[in-house]
């Protein structure tokens, strides 16, 4: 299958020189997305355009990755042609277009190389009104038409583009400097990192962990799919802060009201440190004007007097059905739907209007030294290396074989039918990783359990999770034996 993937008008009207430099690594970005696939695939880059060949059978996996990948504008779905002359083109276009113009309006797009001695307008009337005379009930309308016969004719080939969706925009990930991403793993932290990366930034991401480790291990998930989805090329680190003894300050030394407001002081201390150290040029949050109570511009502007870090916010004006709308967009939705509520120390009645004197008192009572301990507690770990088979120490079993035990499918509905599980005499559960939370307290704990997903590193979270609930029946299967 071919694809014609056009870049985004941003990064067209640029210098020669600069656009040479984007074309160059949004190439690249998508050569490493398609990596994931495990196929063969051929790129070309052009002046405004790249061309991307792939096996037939990695269609829609390849269009969802186009899907997301920054600098991309629009990329067409396309049936490649001999070209034997524009007789031949507008038969082969007739035999195409013939049912699905029929009862509706068209027109037709011709692009063509300078070796013809026909021009683009010449070859738009005559396919035109070939389609149109053997076609029933149907108009050309060149304003709004149905239908759009898109035709790319080139010296020995001619292109039918089928379909033509549409990419996120922005530039290609890296061509800008580096941040710092505080992500928790919720809607906003997420949505704010992925528009980071939309606009040519390379993110790293900051993790505090207030004490459970669990946490940790669902917010790295997400962070790497974030990473491998949007900026595969860019050498993404994750970063984790032990932040368990300030929390314990927090709540033990400040008045309830200002807690919330104090932990973001904090985390922005403790970020502002790590980019003097590792020469990021900002910090990221996923924070919005009044979304919730201690995030009004009274409060955000008492947290920024505390550092000297530039402080980007992203998703400052978005609402927060904006914000899902978005998430549900580059499919972290779920991943954030399902995420664990990890704060115990949110404020009774915070408050929306913080006096830079009270705060600046109930910060005099946190012990410093705390603050530098919890900076050189920082662990760096380069995102490819995350959830590595040779690196990751789990608690929870892995099996290849199935005895006596149930299997639950965590997979979501559209992944389960596209790669049914075939295991004889197994009772198999479908629910999907969102739900398994929920629904695995329900089912008849006197059995035992395996949870499966086709890198397994899914249902190792949720194992891990119920695992720290009480639930001690859950293995992990591990289907090496390529049985789907």
């Amino acid at each position: 299958m071919k694809f014609i993937i056009r870049y985004g008008r941003e990064i067209m009207i640029k210098s020669t020189p600069v656009r040479k430099r984007f074309t160059k690594i949004l190439y690249t970005n998508i050569a490493n997305s398609l990596k994931v696939l495990e196929t063969k695939f051929k790129l070309h880059h052009s002046f405004d355009k790249i061309d991307l060949e792939i096996d037939d059978d990695f269609a829609s996996e390849t269009i969802e990755i186009l899907k997301i990948v920054p600098g991309i504008e629009l990329f067409s779905i396309v049936k490649t042609h001999e070209f034997k002359s524009l007789e031949d083109t507008k038969n082969i276009a007739l035999d195409y277009y013939k049912d699905k113009i029929g009862g509706k309006s068209f027109v037709v797009r011709v692009k063509r190389t300078w070796s013809h001695i026909f021009g683009s307008l010449d070859a738009e009337k005559e396919i035109g009104g070939h389609l149109l005379h053997n076609s029933s009930n149907t108009k050309v309308s060149l304003k709004n038409p149905d239908i759009i016969v898109n035709i790319d004719i080139a010296t020995d080939k001619f292109h039918l583009i089928t379909e033509t969706l549409r990419g996120v925009w922005g530039y290609p990930v890296w061509v800008q400097e580096r941040v710092v991403s505080l992500i928790s793993g919720g809607f906003d932290s997420s949505v704010s990192s992925f528009l980071m990366a939309k606009r040519w930034v390379r993110v790293d991401f900051l993790f505090f962990n207030l004490g459970w480790i669990t946490h940790e291990i669902w917010v790295k998930q997400i962070s790497k799919y974030i990473h491998q989805s949007f900026s595969a090329s860019y050498k993404a680190k994750f970063i984790s802060v032990n932040f368990e003894k300030l929390s314990y300050e927090i709540v033990t030394k400040i008045e309830t009201k200002y807690r919330w407001v104090i932990l973001k002081i904090l985390m922005h201390k403790v970020a502002e440190m790590i980019t003097q150290t590792n020469a990021y040029f900002g910090i990221v949050t996923g924070e919005s004007i009044g979304q919730v109570s201690s995030q009004t511009l009274v409060n955000m502007s008492v947290i920024d007097s505390f550092t000297n870090a530039l402080i980007l916010r992203p998703l400052i004006t978005f609402n927060k059905q904006e914000i899902i709308e978005i998430a549900k967009q580059i499919w972290t939705y779920n991943y954030s739907l399902s995420m664990p509520e990890y704060c115990g120390m949110i404020s009774v009645n915070p408050t929306t209007e913080a006096r830079l004197d009270k705060v600046v008192k109930e910060f005099e009572k946190i012990d410093i030294s705390i603050i530098n301990e919890a900076f050189q507690t920082r662990i760096t770990t380069d995102m490819r290396d995350i959830f590595s088979e040779e690196t990751n120490d789990s608690e929870i079993e892995k099996v290849r074989e199935i005895s006596d035990e149930i299997l639950i499918d965590i997979r979501e509905e559209d992944k389960r039918l596209k790669n049914p599980l075939k295991l004889e005499k197994v009772e198999i559960l479908n629910i999907p990783f969102y739900d398994i939370n929920s629904r695995f307290t329900k089912l008849d704990q006197k059995k035992n359990y395996l949870f499966y997903c086709d890198k397994w590193v899914l249902s190792e979270l949720h194992a891990l999770y119920l695992k720290e609930k009480g639930f001690n029946n859950i293995k992990i299967f591990r289907n090496d034996k390529k049985t789907i």
